[in-house]
């Protein structure tokens, strides 16, 4: 045998044992855990999982080597290890494939791949969040529709107690009163010469009873639904005004400056109409009881967003600094903080009095 036959038998022999190296150095994939059952490997190396699926092992037969595996859409890039198990958590539905490498003697063994289908969640379907939405659109509506009706309801329960209420104090409270009145006058007709010292009595009496008539009658037109807008409010107080000031020779000028949209757009609680019809009423008693004026002028117009009301009167005046009785100023404060109104009150000596009440809109 020649040295030429033995040098390629030996280079032969050589390049066989590298390609056998070679060839033992790829990776053989031996477990495939997915939440820690075995998955199976079909015969063209698919594995499907489930979509709640989401911790998985691939491992792959151990040699002493460096390994280095890579998965499309799952790694950055690729990751190098010494031990031969990857770890994946948290896994999305889709499809991807995965590849793990061997290293010896400085070359990288061919590549053992596997595809990784799994099974997109109810989360990750396109028409899922869209879902969710109309979902919530649709209880944010059922809620919102639900309360209106609520709203509705008790504000009918509400209208029909204030007209049982009204009704009740018209028909049985103001007849009761009015049966006392008329009682009272013919008691005092019949019987006032005779006893004159009951005279003052029964003068009391009749007055008190005509003066809580038409407290009843202003209640009753207050808790009447009918009455709840503002413009008749202001139609009630102008009525009020004319009927109190006229008898006594006491010129009233009423101006309303507010434009019908202003006025249709303010709205009023009831306890802030009765408590603005009361403030205004007892301010009328005010001047006739004590101011001695001539002149009453009332001016009705904005102030931003709030009403405001001046009634002013050329009368005597008073020293607004002093505290006085009976003359109805603590009224005023305590019915304008039961409504949301602010009350000023100013007055001096010979240059009459002027009231100033703001009314905050609900």
């Amino acid at each position: 045998m020649n040295k030429t036959a033995i040098g390629a038998g030996a280079w032969g022999l050589i390049f066989f044992v590298f390609i056998t190296a070679t060839a033992q150095s790829t990776p053989s994939i031996v477990s495939i855990q997915s939440n820690g059952k075995a998955k199976v490997v079909s015969t063209d190396s698919v594995v499907k999982l489930a979509a709640l699926e989401n911790d998985l092992h691939i491992e792959w037969k151990p040699c002493d080597c460096t390994y280095r595996y890579y998965t499309a859409g799952l790694d950055p890039d690729t990751v190098t290890l010494n031990h031969p198990i990857a770890r994946y958590n948290n896994l999305k539905g889709g499809e991807y494939h995965f590849w793990v490498q061997a290293q010896q003697n400085g070359q990288w063994s061919e590549p053992a791949q596997i595809t990784l289908e799994i099974e997109e969640s109810i989360m990750e379907e396109w028409w899922f969040w869209p879902a969710v939405a109309v979902y919530v659109l649709l209880l944010a509506g059922a809620a919102i529709y639900f309360f209106l009706l609520y709203n509705f309801r008790q504000k009918l329960k509400l209208q029909s107690l204030r007209n049982r209420i009204a009704a009740d104090l018209h028909d049985e409270v103001g007849a009761t009163l009015s049966s006392i009145a008329i009682s009272t006058r013919l008691v005092e007709k019949k019987y006032g010469q005779q006893a004159p010292g009951m005279l003052s009595i029964l003068q009391q009496i009749k007055t008190d009873s005509e003066e809580t008539i038409q407290t009843i009658r202003d209640t009753v037109w207050t808790l009447n639904p009918n009455n709840d807008s503002t413009e008749q409010l202001f139609e009630k107080m102008r009525s009020l005004a004319f009927q109190l000031l006229t008898p006594q020779d006491i010129s009233l000028s009423f101006n309303n400056q507010l434009s019908s949209t202003e006025t249709t757009r303010l709205q009023f609680s009831m306890e802030q109409r009765q408590n603005l019809y009361l403030i205004f009423k007892e301010a009328l008693n005010n001047i006739l009881k004590h101011a001695e004026a001539t002149v009453v002028n009332v001016t009705l117009n904005m102030n931003g967003q709030e009403l405001l009301m001046t009634i002013a009167d050329n009368g005597k005046g008073f020293d607004a600094t002093q505290r006085y009785e009976g003359n109805g100023l603590k009224n005023y404060q305590k019915r304008a903080s039961e409504s949301f109104m602010e009350v000023k009150l100013g007055s001096n000596p010979g240059k009459g009095t002027q009231l100033e009440v703001t009314v905050i809109s609900i």
